[in-house]
């Protein structure tokens, strides 16, 4: 019983802020498009696109999306679900990292801001990283036990590393962070390879392309991705996102990830700091591999000219296992050890329950990205059944464009310029558009907010801690605002 309360109320915590009001936040702008990219899935005309990520997660998202309807909530059910799964996975590392150790990581993974918020999010990214997780785990339990490389038998660790890369294979189909996390994760365990079994490998290796032929060719019938080599899933992955670096698409300081961390998890990080001194002194394999995992996730994400706040669940998942094993190995009696948990658990939970709770639209937090503002809900919600003409660029329009699928909607990426509107149709034009727009038997109805953002990467210091008190904006907050006029 001992063992197990810790674990329930865990699952009690990580479920209660997870799945609570979970459609209380307006869609964002990805998860617009990946709702939109599923409907290609329903009318089997899915192909996968590097810039839309890869097909487990559309094949993730149909069975709730067409049980319960295109909804907020059926697209972030499983993601929620999943990230419930996530927060306990760090108990499985017990053995390697003692009990206290692994309870302090779940707790940390339960309350984390960042990575609760990508579970309430119909994103890859908290999928992705059970995948890793399990890999982990899978393949550490694989290593226990001495072998030689020439050995033939198929036997329980057989199981374990098929299982293993079982788990690398669905990462594999999700994104192309996959690439660049199995470089680093390869570029370890290759100083390993005697101690796995040739025979294990072909036979894991095997189940891993099984795996990863199926979902990119949508189960064998659309094979072009295995025949032509320029369509193959990695070589697209790999030269688009490789362009995306060089242009420096979503650019950022290289401090981007650190500055991030402080905000939400300064004291876990110092006691994660502390955990990578004493494993430099006196390590065993797993802690030495979490520290690893870390520093280089830390270190390539910070260099990668693609910043944004989802990709820090793959650094903060292996800082909280850090965490855990500071704090564990720190000379101090129970109480001031659990004193420090505690002051860790409740920095992080503070910021957790603003940005996924009280305010899950405050483009002053930057574990959000470009959030959608209420407002968009808001007019599609008055507009029902009512002719809606947008003017706009393209990629502006998201989330608007799924709002208003059920609507009389045309969004039009030409000119404003001599129009003409009928009587009671809405018009919505942006910025630019407005300028040009001729307001003759138009009436002025509201201004729409679309999304709200802040360059928090170069904050003005003296407002930190109006942040970290009351969430107050680190720098001036921007927004892309919409006129609504209707035809009189």
């Amino acid at each position: 019983m001992r063992r197990t309360l810790p674990v329930i109320v865990l699952l009690i915590i990580a479920s209660l802020i997870r799945l609570y009001n979970l459609s209380l936040p307006p869609l964002f702008f990805d998860e617009s498009i990946h709702a939109t990219i599923l409907k290609s899935l329903f009318q089997g005309t899915y192909r996968y696109d590097p810039a839309y990520h890869g097909p487990l997660l559309y094949y993730i998202l149909y069975a709730p999306v067409k049980l319960l309807g295109e909804s907020e909530f059926s697209l972030r059910i499983l993601p929620a679900i999943t990230g419930v799964v996530v927060a306990l996975t760090p108990l499985l590392y017990r053995r390697f990292l003692g009990s206290k150790a692994a309870l302090i990581a779940s707790t940390l993974v339960t309350i984390s801001a960042v990575i609760v918020n990508y579970s309430r999010f119909c994103r890859a990214d908290i999928f992705q990283l059970l995948f890793t997780a399990l890999f982990v785990y899978f393949i550490f339990r694989y290593l226990e036990r001495e072998k030689r490389l020439t050995d033939f038998k198929l036997d329980r660790d057989t199981l374990l590393l098929v299982a293993a890369f079982t788990f690398l294979a669905l990462f594999a189909t999700l994104k192309e962070t996959f690439y660049p996390i199995a470089a680093i994760f390869l570029l370890y365990f290759i100083f390993d390879v005697k101690k796995f079994r040739l025979s294990d490998l072909a036979v894991s290796i095997a189940v891993f392309f099984a795996i990863y032929s199926a979902f990119y060719t949508n189960f064998f019938t659309y094979t072009t991705p295995l025949t032509n080599f320029s369509e193959f899933p990695a070589v697209k992955a790999v030269s688009y996102w490789k362009y995306q670096h060089d242009i420096a698409r979503i650019a950022g300081p290289w401090y981007y990830y650190l500055e991030l961390i402080l905000l939400y998890d300064l004291p876990a990080f110092l006691a994660a700091a502390f955990a990578v001194y004493v494993i430099i002194k006196k390590r065993t394999n797993f802690e030495a591999f979490a520290a690893y995992w870390f520093l280089s996730s830390l270190i390539f994400f910070s260099y990668m000219q693609e910043k944004v706040p989802w990709l820090d669940v793959h650094i903060l998942f292996p800082m909280y296992l850090l965490t855990g094993i500071g704090l564990s190995r720190l000379d101090l009696d129970g109480k001031k050890i659990s004193a420090l948990a505690a002051l860790c658990i409740l920095f992080s939970a503070y910021g957790s329950v603003h940005v996924n709770h009280i305010n899950p639209v405050n483009p002053a937090e930057p574990a959000l990205y470009l959030p959608t503002q209420y407002d968009v809900r808001e007019f599609a919600e008055k507009t029902k059944n009512e002719t809606v003409y947008v003017f706009t660029s393209v990629g502006e329009y998201w989330p608007l464009a799924w709002y208003l699928r059920d609507h009389r909607a045309y969004f039009i990426t030409a000119g404003v310029e001599g129009r003409s509107f009928s009587s009671g149709d809405y018009i919505v034009v942006n910025a630019t558009n407005d300028m040009r727009l001729d307001k003759t038997n138009l009436e002025f109805v509201e201004t729409m907010v679309v999304r709200c953002w802040t360059f928090w990467t170069t904050p003005e210091l003296q407002r930190i801690p109006a942040f970290l008190a009351f969430r107050e904006p680190l720098t001036d907050v921007s927004c892309m605002n919409f006129s609504v006029y209707r035809a009189i």
